[in-house]
């Protein structure tokens, strides 16, 4: 048998140990420059997100909010993967008046066209504000500072060409529900008014501290109610400003009296305040109202219609001490209309109103009825048509009170004991 031939073996050649060095230079160094670029982006990213950026990108921020029409001032700028550029600690001025700080906000994410950062040209797009906390510094007693929160603060704030336009502003004050939508005017040639004086600024936080103090003595068993904004104007003249509200609420409880269905709308227009309508309901009854203001000559005029526990109601706000010993078992009728004229010397009340009573108490004796006309202008009171119905009898009266003149006339067939 023929011998089988084998295919000789090929030896396999050594490797040269400089290209095997070169190879892996070449891999690993892309590799090690790829890694240096990763560590580099996280770290900047965390320094960026935690530090912050420096006080000149701060300074064209407020540069920025200044052109748009907000002043303001930035603690820290960083940056969020996820929402982009955040600022934080924001401090907003009154825009006439920088020493004057109207709110606190904790943080705010910029909308920014990078392209026009880059070539110095206007670069703010949009503020988003998410879940922040809002503080309204209110100087309160004795000099000291009350911080009053809105919480829970939601807003998108766009800023078209010489435009504020807020889309939907949302949040919590003092457990009612705000919303706000509207849009303000900032031309490029904008001049603003002159400010206002320190006692009108002391004044106006003074009227809100107190609004603030009533609203935190009130408590909202069921859903919270709903205050909705809506506004439009010129920033040069926010006076002149437009601004619509309804308040909403199912119930609103503050001590022991409990108010139902509230229902109110107002209008600013034209320098003028108008109340439209004010109504809810409690246990004795229901209450309607309206008034208006005008801020040129500081005159009001109102007029209401009660029907409520008017017992519960003054004992909750404070004012039940003249009818401490008086007992109503039903409610009271109060019909009333009038002006006020808030001047500088001291206010000026005209009331003129009709009342109906039905069996009340007064101590121990009880009465069956009570009617009256009255007015009164500050200096002058006028009870008329008095009549005061008694199981023994009744009381007819009619009273003039003025200035160095009083008359009182008394026609009685009740029993004096």
């Amino acid at each position: 048998m023929p011998p089988i031939l084998e295919s000789p073996k090929t030896v396999a050649p050594i490797p040269d140990r400089q290209s095997t060095l070169a190879h892996r230079i070449a891999v690993n160094v892309p590799r090690l420059l790829i890694l240096i670029v990763i560590s580099v982006c996280l770290s900047g990213g965390w320094y960026l997100a935690k530090r912050g950026f420096g006080r000149q990108w701060r300074y064209r921020v407020v540069e920025e909010l200044h052109k748009r029409g907000v002043e303001a001032s930035v603690g820290r700028l960083t940056l969020d993967p996820f929402r982009g550029l955040i600022a934080r600690n924001v401090r907003i001025f009154d825009y006439k008046n920088r020493e004057k700080t109207l709110a606190l906000i904790s943080e705010v994410s910029l909308d920014i066209n990078y392209a026009a950062l880059i070539h110095h040209e206007p670069f703010l797009n949009a503020l988003d504000v998410r879940n922040a906390q809002i503080t309204l510094p209110l100087r309160g007693a004795e000099g000291k500072i009350d911080n009053a929160q809105l919480n829970n603060f939601h807003a998108h704030v766009y800023f078209p060409p010489e435009q504020i336009y807020v889309s939907q502003a949302e949040g919590v004050f003092c457990g009612i529900r705000i919303s706000a939508t509207g849009q303000l005017i900032k031309r490029q040639n904008y001049q603003p008014s002159p400010p206002i004086s320190e006692e009108e600024w002391r004044r106006r936080l003074s009227l809100l501290q107190r609004v603030v103090n009533q609203l935190q003595k009130f408590t909202f068993p069921a859903a919270p109610p709903s205050l909705q904004v809506k506004f439009s104007g010129d920033i040069a003249e926010m006076e002149s400003a437009r601004v619509e509200a309804t308040l909403s609420g199912d119930r609103l409880q503050r001590g022991k009296y409990e108010m139902r269905d509230l229902s109110a709308a107002a209008e600013w227009s034209d320098q003028r305040l108008n109340i439209t309508h004010c109504e809810w309901n409690d246990v004795g009854g229901s209450f309607a109202g309206r008034a208006d203001w005008s801020r040129q000559d500081n005159r009001a005029n109102f007029q209401v219609r009660s029907g409520l526990d008017l017992k519960g109601f003054l004992d909750a706000f404070g004012l039940g001490g003249p009818l401490a010993e008086a007992r109503f078992y039903s409610a009271p009728l109060v019909e009333i209309a009038g002006s006020a004229n808030f001047g500088e010397d001291r206010l000026r009340l005209k009331i003129i109103g009709h009342a109906t009573l039905g069996q009340f108490a007064y101590k121990t004796v009880p009465f069956s009825d009570l009617t009256a006309d009255f007015s009164w202008d500050g200096d002058r009171a006028l009870l008329r048509d008095l009549r005061l119905r008694h199981q023994t009898g009744q009381l007819r009266a009619d009273l003039f009170d003025a200035p160095n003149d009083f008359r009182l006339t008394v026609d009685s067939t009740m029993s004096p004991s």
